[in-house]
C-alpha cells in the first residue's frame, strides 16, 4: 500500500468513528428528553382511573325512601263495610215498606234508622237494640228468625246499644223542656208520656215509643234551636 492509500484509509476510519459518536450522542439525547417529559406522571391507566375520573361501573344513585302515606284498609275490612251497607240498605227498604219510616235507603245506620229498628223491635217483642243485623232482616222479611225474644217483658229488654239510643232521646227531649224521668237508658212511664206529648205537639201519630218519625223531628228541632242560638249570639255581640 502506498502512502497515499494509507492516508485515505485513515481518513475513512476517522469519519466512521465520528459518525458513530454523533449517532450515539443523538440517541442518548432522545432518551433523556423522553425521561424528562414523562417523569413524575402517573401511568396512563392510573391517571384515567384516578379520583373523580373512574371509568368503571358507577355506583347506583341513592334513592330517598318514600314517605309513608295513609295505609289502605285491608281488603277484608273493605268487604265487611260493603256488606254492612248493603244489609242496612235492605233493612231500611223493608222498614219503609211497613210504615216505620227509616229514611232513604242509603246504607247508613243513622239515628233515624236506628230509631225505626227500635220501634220494630218494640212492636214485635224483641230485645231492643236499634242495630241492623242479618237476623233482623230475616225477621222482617220472613216473620221469624233466631232473634231473642222476651215473653215475660216483650219489647222491654234493652241491649247496651238500645240503652245508648234511649239516653240520646231523653237528652233531646229534656233540651226541649219535656220531662223524661230518671236519667239513664231505661224505658220509664215518664219517657213514654213525654214522647206522647211531643208527638201530639208535632202532629205525629201517637205511639209513646221511640220511632223514626219522632227521631227525625227531634233532630230537625235540635238543628233549628242551634241556629236560633247562634243568631241570638251574633245579634247580642253587635
Amino acid at each position: 500500500m502506498t502512502g497515499r492509500d494509507r492516508k485515505i484509509a485513515i481518513g475513512a476510519s476517522v469519519l466512521m468513528t465520528l459518525s458513530v459518536a454523533v449517532n450515539l450522542a443523538a440517541f442518548q439525547g432522545t432518551r433523556q428528553g423522553t425521561a424528562i417529559e414523562t417523569g413524575g406522571l402517573p401511568a396512563r391507566g392510573s391517571w384515567i382511573d384516578g379520583p373523580g375520573l373512574a371509568l368503571g361501573p358507577a355506583s347506583p344513585a341513592t334513592v330517598a325512601p318514600a314517605l309513608p302515606g295513609p295505609a289502605a284498609p285491608p281488603a277484608a275490612e273493605q268487604k265487611d263495610d260493603v256488606n254492612t251497607a248493603e244489609l242496612t240498605r235492605g233493612i231500611q227498604r223493608e222498614l219503609d215498606a211497613r210504615g216505620y219510616d227509616a229514611g232513604p235507603p242509603d246504607g247508613i245506620a243513622g239515628l233515624v234508622t236506628r230509631a225505626s229498628i227500635f220501634a220494630y223491635e218494640f212492636d214485635n217483642g224483641l230485645v231492643l237494640s236499634g242495630k241492623p243485623s242479618e237476623a233482623l232482616l230475616s225477621q222482617i222479611v220472613l216473620g221469624s228468625s233466631s232473634l231473642e225474644q222476651n215473653n215475660a217483658r216483650p219489647g222491654k229488654t234493652i241491649s247496651p246499644e238500645g240503652e245508648a239510643l234511649v239516653r240520646d232521646v231523653k237528652q233531646k227531649l229534656d233540651a226541649l223542656g219535656y220531662r223524661t224521668g230518671a236519667a239513664g237508658g231505661a224505658l220509664t212511664p215518664e219517657l213514654a208520656r213525654a214522647i206522647r206529648d211531643f208527638e201530639a205537639a208535632q202532629k205525629l201519630k201517637s205511639s209513646g215509643r221511640i220511632s223514626g218519625p219522632m227521631m227525625s223531628r227531634l233532630i230537625r228541632l235540635q238543628g233549628q234551636a242551634k241556629t236560633h242560638r247562634a243568631a241570638a249570639t251574633r245579634t247580642g255581640s253587635r
